[in-house]
């Protein structure tokens, strides 16, 4: 059991480069100091770097192990260069010289580690870039906890190292938000209603479909209405995100739309129409041409819908598709049915980030167009962290989403299990494409 003994820094800690004579321990010393000043001012220089996440966190807990180093070592030179005695009084183990000789080992293969780590980060680039930093402090909080360590074995001393990490406070339920008071500068009828979004003030917000919003309970992001709810089958996140820019209360037929939806695990992204479209022979599919904002026209198939109204692409094909769309502002799509007519459409997204946010959080993805490296680079950074995301291979299979929804939790984040935007980014990532 660890107990606490006041120690003499006599006693406490010696160099083990220190030499014969005390001028040449001195020195040793002195040096010793410097290499940990320089240690301290780099630690400082990559704090100030970061707002916070992973990477600030792990600095921060290098920087209370540098720090409770350098007390130790100074005060053994004021009690040598005083000739006095200086009682410092910290938590101690009985010595272990065996394990004090292996952990010098251990020491310098860290080191090593530590400079792999740097030219890793140096030279990789965007999010690879970023996790790589995360691993570069991690070994420098490692090799910190192993000086720590040696000192433990060779005199006795226990540090403690790691502070707990704390999450980061969410506002208080009291505080407006920045939404209640934003004043539109847009139309007055439309500024007084009270489901309007101030965010898009020139946005017509007495069309049916968002008074209808309002009275369900649905949020409305620009021009899009979000509904959440849970699957009756399996209780699983539903979200069904319907985008009216094209609504026009004079169609009695039905409604145009764009939907993007997350339904029982898939996601989806389904184009509606107010007229009745002639089946392809021998075809489940539909012809789509699609331009979103000014790049060049695209060339596709989608799923026939079975109402005959529309056609959809779902699975993995649409996270792709949604992903495109994420940043964009307005996209045009013709469909082109069996018959050979053409049926067309405009669509302004504004508010789609939102919309595509929800559907991605409630089906597990990311918005983000990662590949197998940068997970794997995310399964190692969760690792560093304490979440046990398992070996990183780059897979992101149950072990790793139940790492990333503990830390979302601990972190005030929907536990989604995916890296979206925010996690990567309370993680220290930038996430800025």
């Amino acid at each position: 059991m660890m107990k606490l003994r006041t120690l003499t820094a006599s006693l406490l800690i010696s160099t083990c480069l220190a030499g014969p004579t005390i001028a040449q321990e001195s020195s040793t010393l002195d040096a010793e100091i410097a290499a940990i000043d320089s240690q301290i001012t780099e630690v400082d220089a990559t704090i100030a770097r970061y707002d916070g996440g992973l990477i600030r966190m792990l600095a921060e807990s290098r920087r209370e192990a540098l720090l409770l180093l350098r007390t130790i070592v100074e005060a053994r030179q004021e009690a040598e260069a005083a000739g006095a005695t200086i009682d410092v009084t910290v938590p101690a183990v009985e010595p272990n010289p065996e394990r004090a000789e292996q952990l010098l080992g251990e020491m310098a293969a860290q080191q090593q580690r530590v400079e792999a780590a740097e030219r890793e980060a140096a030279s990789a680039g965007g999010l690879i870039q970023a996790v790589a930093l995360s691993r570069v402090e991690t070994e420098k909080l490692t090799l910190a906890q192993l000086q720590m360590a040696y000192l433990q074995a060779r005199y006795g001393i226990a540090f403690p190292v790691t502070p707990q990490a704390v999450a980061p406070s969410t506002p208080s339920q009291d505080a407006p938000s920045p939404a209640a008071t934003a004043t539109a500068d847009g139309d007055e009828g439309t500024a007084a209603l009270s489901w309007a979004d101030p965010a898009y003030p020139n946005i017509d917000y007495s069309l049916a479909p968002f008074e209808q919003a309002h009275n369900e309970g649905d949020r409305i992001s620009g021009w899009w209405v979000i509904d959440e709810e849970r699957a009756a089958i399996d209780d699983s996140p539903s979200v069904v995100a319907i985008n009216y820019s094209a609504y026009d209360a004079r169609s009695f037929s039905g409604i145009t739309a764009l939907l993007a939806q997350c339904r029982e695990g898939e996601t989806s992204i389904v184009f509606v129409q107010d007229d009745y479209l002639m089946s392809a022979i021998r075809r489940n599919s539909f012809d789509i041409n699609y331009r979103i904002d000014d790049a060049p026209a695209q060339s596709t198939r989608w799923n026939e819908l079975t109402s005959n109204k529309g056609a959809g692409l779902f699975g993995t094909a649409s996270e792709g598709f949604l992903r495109d769309l994420y940043d964009a502002e307005d996209f045009f799509i013709r469909l082109t049915d069996g018959n050979g007519r053409r049926h067309d459409a405009e669509f302004d997204l504004a508010g789609i980030q939102d919309a595509i946010e929800a559907v991605a959080g409630a089906c597990g993805w990311s918005t983000l167009d990662l590949s197998r490296d940068d997970y794997r680079a995310i399964q190692t950074m969760l690792n560093a962290g304490g979440f046990d995301a398992g070996t990183p291979d780059g897979v992101w299979g149950n072990g790793s989403r139940n790492a990333m929804r503990a830390f979302q939790e601990q972190n005030g984040l929907a536990p989604t299990g995916a890296p979206d935007r925010a996690t990567l980014e309370a993680l220290g990532i930038q996430t800025s494409d």
